[in-house]
Formats: structure tokens, C-alpha cells, sequence
């Protein structure tokens, strides 16, 4: 029965049935858009195939810039400042605060790869720790605003908290222990500083000018050169993607 009042509706609906073939037309684009949805979808997921390749690049490169340290004359010796914070930065910016985690973990693995450890692994925790501190924040904010101004926040938001983050885990975890098994008590550590500058006297004053005043020129020349280069280097990043994009675009 609805089959015998579609034919005698037939004529009198044929815009419909013209409407309908245009729609039919346009379900390749359709198509087309679900396809480029899905790809974004793919794009933004923590481990799709572009992000575990720009992680591995991100995180080889900061394994080899943690090989070039300098030491600094207002903290013992074993605090040395890299750049090894620049590539976890750019990578967290470019692909979110789960990215940049996993930057700050894979690069301590492969430093111990290399070079093994000379801090009984805690110095390999601290320095997990804080750079998730330094970028995790930082890419949480980036994310919500992609602008200069954004990005400026971001990154003073990132040094604070790395700070805060250095001094916690510094006087919580890693001095402790580490002073224990390689300088024979907490007190030796404390008498390093003493030399450096004598306002120090306990763990609270190591703390205030020590670790404090290194973590901030640190974390701050990391945040200064990330905000002069990360744009240059986001557009070579983001061009990969736009390229993949058109080729899946014209396929389809």
C-alpha cells in the first residue's frame, strides 16, 4: 500500500525526489567531512601514530641536550643547567599536558640508556617530577587559548609551579636520600651550601637560596628561549599535519 501511494505521489513530489537526488550528490562530502573528523580525532588522541613520533623526536632530542650541562656558581655542584626542558615544553604546546609527561619520562630513560646514573636514580625522579611540574601546567593553560599573551602565562605559570615542585620534592625526597648514600648525611649538603653562601644553615635556608634561585634562572631561560622559537618551530610541526590532511582530502 505505500508502495502503490508513492507511485500515483510520484509526480506531484517530484522536487522532493530532485531534493533527494541532491542529497544523495552530497554524501561524498559527507563522507569526506567524517572522514577529516576522524582523522582529527586520531590527531589528538595522546598516542596516535603522529604523536608517538613527534614524542620520540621531542624526547631523543631532549636526551642529548641533558648531556650538555654547566654548572653555576650559586649552587653545589651536582645542580647543572640544560636546556633539556625546551624540547618537553614545545612538545606539551604542540600536542598537550599527557605528551609532555610522557617527553619528561622517556627522556630520563633514554639519559640512563646512555649515561647511565650517577645520582642512585633519585636525581632521575626529581628531574621527572619537575619537569612534568614545569610543563604539564604550562600545556594545561596553552591548550585553552592558543595565543601569545596565553603562552606568556603559561610559562610563568610553569617556572612558578617547577619551583614549588623543586623545592617540595628537593627537601621531601631527592636530598635526603641522595645525601645519605653519596655525601654521608644531609648535614654535608647543608655545609656545601654554607661555602656557596653563608645565609645558609639548614635544609629551610638551602632550600631558599639554593634551590629556589637555581630552579628560577633554569626554568626561566627554558621558558624564554621556548617563547622565542616555538612558533617557527609549530608551523613545521602543524604543516605535517595540514599536508596529510589535503592528501587524505583529495583520496577521498
Amino acid at each position: 500500500m505505500v508502495r502503490g501511494l508513492f507511485i500515483y505521489m510520484d509526480r506531484e513530489s517530484s522536487p522532493r525526489v530532485r531534493v533527494s537526488r541532491q542529497s544523495c550528490t552530497a554524501i561524498p562530502c559527507n563522507r569526506r567531512t567524517t572522514s577529516t573528523r576522524r582523522n582529527i580525532m586520531n590527531q589528538n588522541k595522546v598516542l596516535s601514530v603522529r604523536n608517538l613520533v613527534l614524542i620520540a623526536m621531542f624526547s631523543a632530542l631532549a636526551a642529548v641536550l641533558e648531556t650538555i650541562q654547566v654548572a653555576v656558581p650559586f649552587a653545589p655542584p651536582f645542580y647543572k643547567l640544560d636546556f633539556a626542558e625546551l624540547p618537553v615544553l614545545i612538545g606539551g604546546f604542540a600536542m598537550g599536558p599527557a605528551q609532555a609527561a610522557l617527553i619528561a619520562i622517556v627522556k630520563n630513560l633514554l639519559k640512563l640508556l646512555l649515561n647511565g646514573t650517577s645520582t642512585y636514580y633519585v636525581g632521575e625522579l626529581g628531574n621527572i617530577i619537575g619537569s612534568c611540574m614545569f610543563s604539564v601546567p604550562a600545556a594545561l593553560i596553552y591548550r585553552r587559548h592558543k595565543t601569545k599573551k596565553t603562552a606568556m602565562v603559561a610559562l610563568a605559570a610553569g617556572v612558578i609551579c617547577a619551583i614549588v615542585g623543586a623545592v617540595f620534592v628537593n627537601c621531601a625526597i631527592t636530598l635526603p636520600f641522595y645525601a645519605k648514600v653519596a655525601f654521608g648525611g644531609i648535614e654535608n649538603i647543608i655545609a656545601m651550601g654554607t661555602k656557596i653562601n653563608p645565609a645558609v644553615t639548614n635544609l629551610y635556608t638551602f632550600a631558599i637560596f639554593m634551590i629556589v634561585p637555581f630552579n628560577l634562572v633554569k626554568c626561566g631561560l627554558n621558558a624564554i628561549v621556548t617563547a622565542l622559537v616555538y612558533k617557527h618551530v609549530s608551523v613545521i610541526i602543524h604543516a605535517g599535519v595540514h599536508r596529510e590532511k589535503k592528501t587524505e582530502n583529495t583520496a577521498a
